[in-house]
């Protein structure tokens, strides 16, 4: 080989690993940045409970600094809004007009009103459950938790609704207390839910934190924080 095509080829090699030097670096900066992308940097905490990790991660990943808390809630169409402006569900979740659904913003209460003030990195948005007239000494939040569960036949109906605990409430007097459930005449079954009422190869199920109902189930007394599910399935 000449002097001069050995100049050449060395060159053309040095150039080679400088490129390859610049390329790794822009692939380790591209993965960072990929990375960090995955990190959120507004963060959620829930202390009810309702929501799931997944329903809280989609949350997050809506709710960008320099956007108001509004805007990205809109945004996820995880959260519908009422005509006056506060949050009226959340991941199918309704409250009866007992409750409302409270927000802080770094552990700082934030009304209604508040909701259209612009995140900044590192905010965290706390999400939970309050008594409408709350009460200073009252600490201890008591309610039901209705859950309406169509399945894969009518995945429309599922919806869950936080209602009042009231002493002495039986399985009956909550299914009778709403507007979009109704029992058959002897009020010892159902018959329509939200005005749906099943094939012959279908039933509603009925249980309770879990456990299906046997007969006369319905007269079963509830207490604070009891799942009360009625689930459509094939027979």
């Amino acid at each position: 080989m000449g002097k001069g095509l050995q100049k050449a080829f060395a060159l053309f090699i040095a150039v080679s690993f400088l490129l390859a030097g610049c390329n790794g670096s822009k692939s380790q900066e591209a993965s960072a940045q990929v990375f960090a992308g995955d990190v959120p940097s507004i963060w959620i905490s829930e202390k009810d409970d309702f929501f799931s990790p997944d329903i809280i991660r989609d949350l997050e990943k809506y709710l960008q600094q320099g956007e108001t808390i509004r805007e990205g809630l809109k945004k996820s169409g995880i959260v519908s809004f009422a005509d006056d402006g506060s949050i009226h569900s959340i991941s199918q979740v309704s409250l009866s007009p007992a409750f409302v659904w409270g927000l802080e913003l770094n552990k700082k209460k934030l009304g209604k009103d508040k909701l259209d003030t612009v995140l900044k990195d590192n905010d965290e948005i706390g999400i939970s459950i309050e008594p409408t007239h709350a009460k200073k000494q009252d600490n201890n939040l008591q309610y039901t938790v209705l859950k309406l569960n169509g399945g894969t036949i009518q995945p429309g109906l599922s919806h869950t609704y936080i209602l009042p605990f009231n002493e002495n409430e039986s399985v009956r007097d909550i299914l009778v207390s709403t507007d979009f459930i109704e029992l058959t005449l002897n009020k010892r079954f159902i018959a329509l839910v939200k005005g749906y009422s099943p094939k012959s190869i279908e039933k509603w199920v009925l249980k309770v934190n879990g456990k299906e109902l046997v007969e006369n189930g319905l007269d079963m007394k509830l207490a604070p924080q009891d799942e009360v599910e009625i689930r459509l399935e094939r027979s």
